[in-house]
């Protein structure tokens, strides 16, 4: 198991910041993803976010599930979703694996930066491999779920320079639906670039000070 990465701190909800040495960081990978998201589409997000059938008890759920059996070899509670856990739980993908790291903080202070990846694994075939975690309300979304690429690549990107000797041979895109898991494999160095463009976007649009 890799060691936290020293002064890192991460503050769930409700402030879901990060801190480093002491000082707040000032954005996570996740806002820098969202920040050009429509108005529109951000309405129909927050309309499917809560309630027992929402997105966010379904994800925090399905998640805790998978690290509870990651270091511990048991999902414990399933509540509602024993349709996403089981099939997730049952992929080969955690038939055979060792884990290095599950819900691992990570940062970039050069650009106040802060994240929380969902895993890596050793793989039984000797292949290590940096896993982000998404839940989905069917078949037919897991199926066209794209890629986290730039999500992934933000996390091996920050992985990378903490712990430079980690070779990552590929980013998974888990995601859990229904009644079906599917991993999305692609490979770290496209993910690092759309992480970078992503990076870059965001950035540019930054007030100078």
């Amino acid at each position: 198991m890799l060691e936290p990465i020293p002064d890192l701190v991460f503050y769930p909800d409700p402030l879901h910041r990060y801190m480093y040495k002491g000082n707040w960081l000032a954005r996570s990978v996740t806002q820098v993803l969202s920040h050009d998201m429509s108005a529109a589409t951000r309405a129909r997000i927050d309309a499917t976010k809560d309630g027992p059938d929402g997105w966010l008890i379904r994800g925090n759920t399905v998640h805790a599930c998978l690290e509870n059996f990651l270091l511990h070899g048991d999902p414990g509670d399933v509540g509602d979703f024993s349709d996403w856990v089981t099939p997730l739980l049952a992929h080969r993908l955690f038939k055979d694996f060792e884990v290095l790291a599950a819900e691992y903080s990570v940062c970039s202070p050069s650009k106040s930066l802060g994240g929380q990846f969902d895993c890596l694994l050793r793989t039984g075939k000797g292949s290590t491999v940096l896993c982000d975690l998404k839940t989905v309300t069917s078949k037919l979304a897991a199926a066209s779920r794209k890629p986290a690429d730039a999500q992934l690549g933000a996390y091996a990107a920050m992985l990378i320079d903490h712990h430079p000797t980690i070779t990552i041979d590929a980013c998974l895109t888990v995601v859990a639906g229904p009644g079906i898991t599917i991993v999305k494999t692609s490979d770290p160095s496209a993910c690092i670039a759309a992480w970078l463009d992503a990076w870059d976007a965001y950035n540019i649009l930054q007030p100078d000070f």
